[in-house]
């Protein structure tokens, strides 16, 4: 890893990453890319991206190059979900999630009291010139990133998630950027798909409304709040976030039997619990300490 270097002005970084948010939504691109969680094996993908200034005209098309031949397509600011294995649908978004993680899309300016942010010197990786971004949260509730930074693109060529002893526990790697694509077949492929209908997603109802959350960790917003009807389930859900981490608050009817279960999938942590007469199931990429802390201060209103 390249020793630290000091940026003659703090802003230096917050450029460069603020270039790289507009990079990866404004311009276009084709990526071969591995993702991997610590102790998972390897996924490959290839992700190709239209990009616009305008959130409601990106285009873009994820496809899982191993396994069943699942794809997703962001058209219209809707995102369909193709899987030969179970049903197709759709969810109004403005960005295909599996493709980048959330640290990417921010102004970064806006995370400074949350936030410190180091560069880390210069480097290479898939015969491309990059820099690296170290962020570090200023408490120890969550995780960190560092970002490998295209010097002629701006594009991300590789994204580490650090747990607190500073081990990689997830990983997005480029292996392969071909920004010269043909961008006209795939435009031509995303307008004449047919897509699935939408989920219905409903403002959120009396199952969120009964309680709150007493603790949350520094930065952390109540982004959405909704009701989702999945497959003849109705789950509420919370979303919250500061602009790089995010979990949500899933809330059903039916009451599990085992309830203080939680489940690590690389940066990942999944933690369920019963509450009120409801199972209460919390997802986010934040160590497994705070999701409990978050989980042990739901309170009745």
């Amino acid at each position: 890893m390249p020793s630290l270097v000091f940026a003659e002005d703090a802003n230096d970084v917050l450029l460069l990453l603020n270039k790289m948010n507009k990079a990866v939504q404004t311009r276009s691109y084709r990526i071969n890319f591995i993702s991997q969680d610590k102790n998972q094996y390897v996924t490959t993908f290839e992700y190709s991206h239209l990009g616009a200034a305008k959130k409601e005209n990106i285009n873009a098309h994820l496809l899982y190059l191993e396994g069943p031949a699942k794809e997703i397509i962001l058209h219209k600011s809707v995102t369909s979900y193709f899987q030969p294995d179970s049903p197709s649908f759709s969810i109004a978004s403005s960005r295909i999630i599996e493709a980048f993680p959330d640290v990417i899309y921010n102004d970064f300016a806006q995370l400074t009291s949350i936030y410190d942010f180091a560069l880390l010197g210069n480097t290479r990786t898939a015969n491309r010139s990059v820099q690296l971004v170290k962020i570090v949260a200023k408490d120890k509730d969550r995780y960190s990133y560092v970002i490998w930074i295209d010097v002629e693109t701006y594009l991300p060529m590789r994204i580490d998630l650090l747990d607190q002893n500073n081990e990689i526990i997830s990983q997005l790697k480029v292996i392969q950027l071909d920004m010269n694509f043909n961008k006209k077949k795939m435009t031509d492929y995303i307008n004449h798909r047919t897509y699935p209908i939408l989920l219905s997603i409903e403002k959120q109802n009396s199952a969120l409304v009964d309680w709150r959350l007493a603790w949350l960790p520094n930065g952390f917003k109540e982004i959405a709040a909704y009701n989702v009807n999945f497959y003849e389930s109705d789950i509420a859900t919370k979303l919250f976030s500061d602009g790089v981490f995010s979990f949500t608050v899933n809330v059903s009817p039916e009451e599990t039997k085992q309830s203080n279960q939680f489940i690590q999938q690389g940066g990942r942590t999944i933690f369920s619990t019963n509450f009120a007469n409801k199972n209460i199931i919390i997802i986010g990429n934040l160590p497994l300490v705070t999701i409990e802390r978050i989980a042990q201060n739901i309170i009745e209103k």
